[in-house]
């Protein structure tokens, strides 16, 4: 009773179907047993690399869903290659390097980075015109063009170790390992256009830094803030901030002491708008996390001891869930390294250890995928000895849901076992629960409105205890509509003018202060949902009140705004919206003749893939959640005996779910991520 699309339309006659479309299943005899360790994480192995193919970054998302790295070494000439797997392990040779040919570049190291124009853009660190490295291009299908040969005779650096990074100009920036102008030159700074006209930003003479392996992070201030492994005021490395002109500056020198020492993988910018990142040793250390102000000024958040902590950290990356998560190279209880997570006060868990035997060993950092797993490689060990692909996927999610009865509400926790502990609150005399939303710490948020234009918002504990309660208005003309709560720990509340449907959103911090943003009037549409996602930018979704098509708005920062339009497909209206893993929502559209429903996962560049759920005969969706473990929850409430039933559906829109009820006068209204 479903099927998944690839493409941006909608069934016009929503009929039951039984095949799911799409290559599933794991290559048979290359996987490791699937096993569970820290907080129910589990770990497997999805593919084992042979012929020295040993690959050394992170992983990237593409439009179709499917992963994208880079090897080292391996592919028919041994140079290195390209290659995509699927979620499940599916793997496939897309590019094969050769720098025999007179322009390919060899020995790929870095991750790539997905282009505007939906191809992924790379560096080798060697071949080329000059065999001092190249940047590449690569289609989805595996069409490769080198655009930009390195040479340290003409000064624009060589040996490239890191990964581009797309600017908000469309353009990519980069550094050099080695070169640059002059007789002291230690590795450069670059901006490169897609049709491969490069610039030289900076060259490092030491005092500055020296050989960054590190790519480059462009913060919320537009300038690009990256790390040097070498020189700098101490001979440990540094920090260092670029504007996208080129004006440069040194932020930190690490002093080789408690902040560690030589830094060589990119920073990440916290919700809180701080930096984070990792140093890869020090004095008697084995690397630390870090935090670092835009201003320079850095706070170690934890040191690794090399002991089942593991040792000599790669980059982290920034998780759905608001913590950072990374890896170690080495020791740990395994002694092939770890997957660890940390949270911004520098509280870490170790996820998994490393055995250097089936599973892998020496990672080289993580991604989290559209699905809420973490994907990522190891540079050896494996069935073949050359390294791994392997995912880590996050523990069973609890959910919250919200019902109501006559003004009283009820709010479950459901665990992932399906045991359901609740609370009542109410009822209150002229108000009604409407809406739910969570935070990252587990806190639950109830949204009450009166028909005078009034809210107020409750929060509640994991523990289902209400802790703290605010009111506003009430407004005339205004009712609050849809709820959300941003990694900041804010309230974001939209309401809706019944007049004109002019839209306001107001930032809450409750117990303080609030600030609020309208929107519109925009003639014939009405804004019907807000979702904050992990960088704290505001998703709104706007309906057409006569065609029924939909924009999705991107607010970011105090109102900088880039929407998306979508249909108008006859028979469907969008109406359920939530945050999503690797900031991409999922939206519900419902068929409104048969309830029938499509749910859409966002893709980058907006790509989505959707399954069509239904129709099921006096079944109606009526609220969206995805979890942490990035799987769609669905609420259908019968309209007839209000039942309530909650369908999880994963990445391929395969579902299980559960039935709740009938309880007498009670009714099922929304869902939010558990504790």
């Amino acid at each position: 009773m479903l099927t998944i699309c690839r493409y941006r339309r909608l069934p016009s006659n929503p009929s039951p179907v039984t095949a799911l479309v799409g290559i599933l299943g794991v290559l048979t005899g290359l996987c490791s047993p699937t096993s569970v360790h820290a907080g129910g994480y589990v770990f497997k192995s999805l593919y084992s690399f042979g012929s020295y193919a040993y690959p050394q970054d992170t992983l990237v998302l593409g439009t179709d869903g499917n992963i994208y790295g880079t090897t080292e070494g391996s592919g028919t000439s041994h140079y290195g290659m390209v290659f995509n797997i699927t979620p499940s392990g599916t793997f496939n040779t897309l590019y094969s390097f050769n720098p025999s040919n007179g322009t390919d570049g060899d020995e790929p190291k870095a991750p790539l980075v997905l282009g505007l124009d939906g191809n992924f853009y790379g560096t080798a660190t060697g071949g080329g015109v000059n065999n001092d490295g190249a940047v590449f291009k690569i289609t989805p299908s595996g069409a490769e063009t080198t655009i930009y040969s390195f040479g340290t005779v003409t000064g624009d650096g060589a040996d490239p170790q890191s990964g581009l990074v797309l600017g908000s100009d469309g353009n990519f920036y980069g550094t050099t390992y080695y070169g640059g102008a002059g007789v002291n030159a230690a590795g450069t700074v670059f901006k490169i256009t897609p049709g491969g006209k490069l610039t030289t930003l900076h060259t490092f003479t030491g005092t500055d830094g020296s050989n960054p392996f590190a790519g480059l992070l462009q913060a919320s201030d537009g300038n690009f803030y990256g790390a040097t492994s070498r020189a700098g005021l101490n001979s440990q490395g540094t920090i260092y901030k670029i504007t996208p002109a080129g004006a440069f500056s040194t932020l930190y020198p690490f002093t080789g002491g408690s902040d560690g020492a030589a830094p060589q993988a990119p920073l990440v910018q916290g919700s809180d708008g701080n930096l984070y990142g990792t140093a890869t040793s020090g004095n008697s250390i084995q690397g630390t996390v870090f935090k670092m102000t835009l201003a320079g000024v850095l706070t170690t958040l934890y040191t690794f001891t090399g002991g089942n902590d593991g040792g000599n950290p790669s980059g982290l990356a920034h998780g759905y869930d608001g913590n950072f998560y990374g890896t170690t190279s080495s020791d740990g209880a395994g002694s092939g390294g770890t997957v660890f997570k940390v949270n911004a006060a520098g509280s870490l868990t170790t996820l998994y250890p490393f055995t250097t035997g089936l599973d892998g060993g020496s990672p080289g950092g993580v991604y989290q995928g559209s699905d809420g797993s973490f994907y990522g490689t190891t540079v050896y060990d494996g069935i073949y000895g050359y390294g791994t692909v392997f995912k880590l996927s996050e523990p069973a999610a609890s959910t919250f849901a919200l019902w109501n009865n006559a003004g009283q509400a009820a709010l479950w926790n459901i665990s992932s076992a399906g045991t359901v502990t609740s609370n009542n609150f109410g009822p209150y005399a002229g108000w009604t629960p409407t809406a739910l939303s969570s935070d990252t710490s587990g806190n639950a948020y109830i949204l009450w409105i009166t028909t005078s234009g009034a809210a107020s918002i409750f929060k509640i504990a994991s523990n289902l205890s209400l802790t703290t309660s605010q009111s506003f208005g009430p407004f005339t003309g205004w009712t609050a509509t849809s709820i959300s709560i941003g990694p900041d720990g804010n309230v974001h509340l939209l309401w809706n003018h019944a007049a004109d449907n002019e839209a306001s959103i107001f930032n809450i911090k409750l117990g303080s202060t609030n600030t609020s943003q309208a929107y519109g009037p925009f003639a014939g549409w009405q804004a019907t949902q807000i979702a904050m996602d992990s960088s704290n930018n505001t998703r709104l979704l706007w309906n057409n009140t006569s065609t029924n098509a939909a924009s999705l708005w991107n607010i970011s920062g105090a109102s900088a705004v880039t929407s998306e339009s979508f249909g108008p497909f006859s028979g469907w209206k969008a109406q359920y919206l939530a945050p999503g893993p690797a900031n991409l929502p999922h939206l519900v559209w419902n068929y409104t003749s048969t309830n029938a429903a499509s749910l859409w996962q966002m893709l980058p560049l907006g790509n989505e893939t959707s399954t069509v759920l239904g129709s099921v005969s006096g079944w109606a969706v009526t609220s969206l959640a995805v979890n942490w473990d990035g799987d769609s929850d669905l609420l259908w409430t019968n309209t007839a005996t209000g039942q309530a039933s909650i369908w999880d559906v994963t990445s391929t829109g395969a579902h299980t779910s559960t039935t709740y009820g009938p309880y007498r006068g009670w009714k099922a209204i929304a869902l939010a991520p558990g504790p």
